[in-house]
């Protein structure tokens, strides 16, 4: 589990950024690799690894962060209500896969 421990607290850090974005940003404004494309670079290079894992339960994590950084990246291209819709859907993905990580806290 130590081998990502790295990758772990950069898609933590780059959540907490989309949950602020999320939080303040009218919908009609969000923008995500285009505000932040070093920081979405790197989320998305860690999904990747973690999708790659041998761990079944991170590997799994690791395809929902995937997943949800497509999600995300589809916002850059427009907003509308299906794309949020998918956004949620998604995001539920990630906290659940999330909670059958052993040591990943919220």
């Amino acid at each position: 589990m130590n081998t990502h421990q790295l990758d772990f607290k950069m898609v933590n850090k780059t959540l907490a950024l989309i949950e602020q974005i999320l939080t303040y940003i009218k919908p009609q404004d969000w923008t995500f690799t285009a505000r932040f494309p070093g920081q979405f670079k790197e989320f998305r290079m860690a999904a990747g690894r973690l999708a790659r894992s041998k761990d079944h339960k991170v590997k799994a994590y690791g395809r929902a962060l995937v997943e949800y950084d497509r999600c995300l990246a589809d916002f850059d291209r427009g907003f509308t209500q299906a794309k949020a819709a998918k956004t949620v859907k998604t995001g539920a993905r990630v906290v659940a896969a999330m909670k059958e990580v052993p040591g990943l806290e919220l």
